[in-house]
């Protein structure tokens, strides 16, 4: 009982030097390392004020702060936030570009986290990384319990003799690096003869068949392979879970974008029946415009979906440098099936975005979309910096002034474009963007070698980067009047 209380006092001490909010502490620039190096746990959120995504998250973020509060205990993980905009010199440290960026720090070293945005998502998580990898259920009503208690998320368990076989630090091994599922393991024969387990390792789960068992030698690689392909429903609802899986975890996907018609059910039915033969190749999702998720317009302008002429399937090969692939074609079973198998035979045409060439293109900065790249980029002695930006990304928006005032100055030098390319709406081939804004520059002579630019963003070295980068004759820009 005093352990308790010392533990209480230990942790009123600790959050009185910090400011807190909705059970979360709110970290500045002055407080930052002090809670990096009281606490062995804590997890960060970097987040824009304005950021949709993160206004989303907070609840459930609040949610498991005051959760994991109540647990306690002596290695208690508080969870933290910094505000990216106002603390600028802490995220330009942990190369902070997109928002929410989660970061989670165990004596002070980060590592990033890669779970889901729920409650429940964040504190398994966070007591996978800070507690043992698997749970030990010595009965079978341990096990029972502990099935319902976790109903809700795959469960994977380990049937055994003893706790020095081979198989079991294989098994745990797995366990401290994956996140997907749950991990529990018993040494209790009757637990294996409850239920009729043959082999060591068994996966629970709600959906689908309910139950997988593992045939396969226990190798790390097998194990993993094992849970990538059983461990989520076959068919995913597109939400915060499936951009886990898909995005965060790069799988590829075949997503469906249907609604209630009779076209759309009929579309989905297909979709459904040909999921199994490919579920352990492809992830299945599914978005619909009502679903309540919000999501559908934003997926759709991601992956070059119509959002109009539903239902309709888009295939994302994150794994084949982010290549989107558009069926055509009535839905159904059979030309569902053949699509997959000329992805996977390599015979269908990637699918690339542009918007529309602007009819006028005279600004001091140039416009690229994928249809102009060629001409604008490629196909001239120019040297061409492109910003590729979002229109909804507040780093972007600051940059914009800076940017066209080095396009001002540099009309000087009509052998040098400084140039912008909207890659929410637009893709170019051989050109990944990961994160906003990415500034790429094409050097006359060596276009076939992009040059990334990762200085810094403003208008001094901007022009040190053009100066001794370009491939024509530098005009010193001192000696010409305003423009």
């Amino acid at each position: 009982m005093k352990s308790l209380v010392l533990i209480s006092l230990l942790l009123a001490t600790c959050f009185g030097a910090f400011q807190e909010e909705d059970n979360v502490m709110v970290l500045t620039t002055d407080t930052f390392q002090d809670a990096i190096d009281t606490f062995k746990f804590i997890m960060v959120e970097f987040y824009a004020p304005w950021c949709g995504h993160c206004k989303k998250l907070a609840p459930e973020y609040s949610a498991a702060a005051a959760e994991l509060k109540k647990q306690g205990g002596d290695d208690y993980v508080p969870l933290a936030k910094v505000d990216a905009t106002a603390e600028s010199s802490i995220a330009e440290k942990f190369s902070i570009q997109g928002y929410p960026t989660i970061k989670f720090f165990i004596n002070g070293q980060a590592i990033d986290y890669e779970g889901g945005r729920t409650q429940g998502d964040i504190i398994a998580w966070i007591n996978k990384k800070s507690g043992p990898p698997s749970t030990e259920l010595n009965s079978v009503q341990d096990l029972e319990n502990f099935l319902v208690r976790v109903s809700n998320a795959p469960v994977i368990v380990f049937f055994g003799s003893s706790s020095d076989d081979n198989d079991f630090e294989t098994f745990k091994q797995v366990a401290q690096q994956n996140d997907k599922v749950t991990f529990a393991h018993t040494f209790n024969p009757e637990s294996a003869e409850k239920y009729s387990v043959t082999g060591k390792i068994v996966l629970f789960k709600s959906f689908d068949e309910k139950r997988n068992n593992f045939e396969q030698s226990v190798t790390a690689n097998n194990l993993e392979a094992f849970i990538n392909v059983y461990g989520n429903p076959i068919i995913l609802p597109f939400d915060d879970k499936a951009i886990n899986i898909i995005f965060q975890q790069k799988n590829n996907a075949i997503i469906l974008f249907t609604e209630d018609t009779d076209t759309g059910i009929a579309a989905f039915n297909a979709f459904s029946a040909v999921a199994g033969s490919f579920k352990d190749k492809i992830k299945f999702s599914y978005s619909k415009p009502n679903d309540g998720s919000g999501l559908f317009h934003r997926l759709a302008e991601y992956i070059g979906a119509s959002t109009t002429n539903i239902p309709n399937v888009m295939l994302y090969d994150q794994l084949g440098g982010n290549g989107k692939y558009r069926f055509e074609g009535e839905i159904t079973t059979e030309s569902l099936r053949t699509f997959l198998n000329n992805f996977f035979d390599g015979t269908l045409t990637r699918y690339m975005k542009s918007e529309e060439i602007p009819s006028t293109n005279d600004e001091p900065v140039k416009i690229v979309v994928g249809k102009n790249f060629r001409d604008l980029v490629i196909n001239n002695d120019k040297d061409v910096l492109i910003e590729f930006y979002a229109p909804w990304c507040g780093h972007c928006k600051q940059l914009a002034p800076i940017y066209e005032g080095l396009a001002k100055k540099l009309l000087v030098n009509p052998n040098i474009i400084i140039a912008k390319c909207d890659a929410t709406a637009n893709e170019i081939e051989g050109v990944n963007i990961e994160s906003f804004p990415t500034i790429k520059f094409w050097k006359n002579g060596q276009k076939d070698q992009i040059i990334d630019y990762n200085s810094g963003r403003d208008e001094a070295n901007f022009i040190t980067f053009l100066k001794e980068n370009t491939s024509h004759q530098w005009i010193d820009l001192d000696r010409v009047e305003e423009l």
